[in-house]
């Protein structure tokens, strides 16, 4: 039995999707959930997609728009587990090296939870999806060079939010 467009659609990009919405949001089960609630909307909005950019680009920017519609529905909601993600602790090899990688991730992960949604989505898409300004800029509604202008704002202000995390925890 043949499979159908939105079933292989999924089936190609519902890792990449999940990712994004689990690295925005932290939480497995809602990253989860939301991606089913991407599909859905991109089965609904399908046969109004006019190919004007890549279904990748189309199906992130649908998942934008249900994480940030989640988050207006739920306030206070946007902030990361910060148990989740941690590098392993039970290696052998060198305790401390894992004990400060661990700290590291656990800043990391503060500074990102503090960054305006619209920045944790181009510093997630660009450094970690590996997506061009012309898809982020498609997938935020604004053009490549906004998009590349707010990664240089998102990428100072993580800087800015990580030293201050780094010298508060030395207090």
């Amino acid at each position: 039995m043949a499979m159908s467009t939105i079933e292989k659609l999924y089936q190609h990009y519902r890792t990449s999707i999940f990712r994004y919405l689990y690295r925005m949001g932290g939480d497995y089960h809602l990253a989860d959930e939301l991606t089913q609630e991407t599909f859905c909307r991109a089965f609904v909005s399908l046969k109004g997609f006019r190919g004007e950019s890549a279904l990748s680009t189309w199906l992130f920017r649908i998942a934008y728009y249900v994480y940030t519609g989640y988050l207006r529905g739920h306030p206070g909601k946007g902030s990361l587990p910060l148990n989740q993600d941690l590098p392993d602790m039970n290696r052998a090899d060198d305790p401390a090296r894992h004990l400060e990688d661990a700290e590291k991730w656990r800043l990391v992960r503060l500074a990102l939870e503090q960054l305006p949604v619209d920045y944790r989505t181009v510093i997630i898409l660009r450094e970690l999806e590996g997506l061009t300004f012309e898809e982020i800029g498609a997938i935020l509604g604004k053009s490549p060079a906004t998009a590349r202008v707010t990664l240089f704002r998102a990428k100072q202000k993580f800087n800015q939010l990580y030293k201050q995390l780094e010298g508060d925890d030395l207090d």
